[in-house]
């Protein structure tokens, strides 16, 4: 039997794309302007440290709860409604002997309306968010909370992951990772060497 955790966003949806804009276009809805590297300076955080860092920096006067509640209503109609899975990932999970996890950022609601819309959520024993274990990503005890649920050792657990500040967090607590790529990116560089 394999032990297997699965990131969510860049690994199992191909939605990337959406949260890679999403903290300037909830600033921007605001009627502000947001700087121009946010996006990046959130990348890596959870939404609650990301509302928090919002509220500060841009002088919300709103609680964190519903800085949060207002970003996923500015995206719930697209897992409602369009995200589609990562190219061969419905192959892959159907096909492969395992008992699997999930481990995101993202809010779980919206995992399970996307999931279940694509026909892959049975596929998975339980969705463990960082809001869930009150864990950001880049904290191990967020990877050992899903090893938990499995209930196996970090060392027989695979870990398929696109993020590389959550490789190396899992990776040096013993779990093996599976880095993956968007197809975006494998398909210019394809394009890019063909014939060489």
């Amino acid at each position: 039997m394999n032990y297997f955790i699965f990131d969510v966003d860049g690994t199992i949806l191909d939605s990337m794309e959406v949260w890679n804009t999403l903290a300037s276009r909830y600033v921007q809805s605001l009627g502000m302007i947001p700087q121009n590297n946010l996006d990046e300076i959130v990348s890596n955080m959870s939404l609650e440290q990301s509302a928090t860092y919002l509220k500060k920096h841009y002088g919300i006067n709103k609680s964190e709860e519903r800085i949060i509640s207002e970003v996923l209503n500015l995206i719930s109609d697209f897992y409602k409604y369009e995200v589609k899975l990562m190219p061969g990932f419905k192959d892959f999970i159907s096909h492969y002997d395992s008992v699997n996890v999930i481990g995101t950022s993202c809010d779980e609601k919206l995992v399970k309306i996307a999931l279940n819309r694509l026909g892959v959520l049975n596929y998975f024993e339980d969705i463990i968010t960082c809001s869930k274990v009150n864990k950001s990503k880049n904290d191990p005890d967020f990877y050992l909370a899903c090893a938990q649920v499995l209930n196996q050792r970090p060392e027989d657990i695979v870990v398929f992951e696109d993020a590389d500040y959550c490789i190396d967090v899992a990776r040096k607590i013993g779990f093996k990772v599976i880095k993956i790529k968007d197809w975006r990116d494998l398909n210019e560089k394809c394009i890019n060497n063909c014939g060489k």
